[in-house]
């Protein structure tokens, strides 16, 4: 009889640690995300007015706050009149 108790106990601890680890294993990085409208408006970075690109109406463009192994998402809606091209 305590072998057959032991042996459920064992069972169902089992079980307990297989779906506390499961749900662990679930957990999802963090995600930030943005939205970025391109467009030109006069600046004067160089202490003479001139056209620039801008990133949600200001220059320079913000910053994207991140951690390694975050999901970052970043919508672009080019509202320039040619293609654009963002690196980092």
């Amino acid at each position: 009889m305590a072998l057959l108790q032991r042996s459920l106990f064992c069972s169902v601890f089992g079980l307990v640690y297989i779906l506390l680890v499961s749900n662990l294993c679930l957990a999802a990085d963090p995600t930030v995300s943005y939205e970025f409208h391109v467009s030109y408006i006069t600046a004067s970075p160089l202490g003479v007015p001139q056209q620039v690109i801008a990133v949600n109406g200001k220059f320079p463009g913000p910053r994207i706050n991140a951690t390694t192994n975050y999901n970052v998402i970043v919508n672009v809606f080019n509202e320039l009149d040619e293609d654009l091209l963002l690196t980092w």
